[in-house]
């Protein structure tokens, strides 16, 4: 089984995600980017766009839409944007 690291995204109204991850992709400035446990530290600006998210045991991706923000890894990961929802609420 892959490693796992926390992953928390926030938005100035609320902690929108809390858990365990074994990826999170995310759309920075240039371009696609992937993470998993152990990864180096870094902190880089976020577009607009899609979260893939893969929590433990799943085979599934959780999607999730951002209007930018930014990433911070240092072990964990964290993620502030201004909005987030789940892809599946857009109508």
């Amino acid at each position: 089984m892959a490693k796992s690291f926390k992953l928390e995204i926030a938005t100035p109204e609320m902690l929108f995600y809390s858990g365990e991850v074994e990826t999170v992709v995310v759309r920075t400035l240039s371009g696609e980017e992937g993470f998993l446990a152990d990864h180096v530290w870094v902190c880089k600006l976020l577009d607009s766009g899609t979260i893939r998210i893969r929590e433990p045991g799943s085979k599934e991706h959780k999607f999730a839409i951002i209007t930018g923000g930014f990433i911070d890894v240092h072990g964990d990961a964290l993620i502030f944007t201004d909005h987030a929802e789940w892809e599946d609420s857009i109508a």
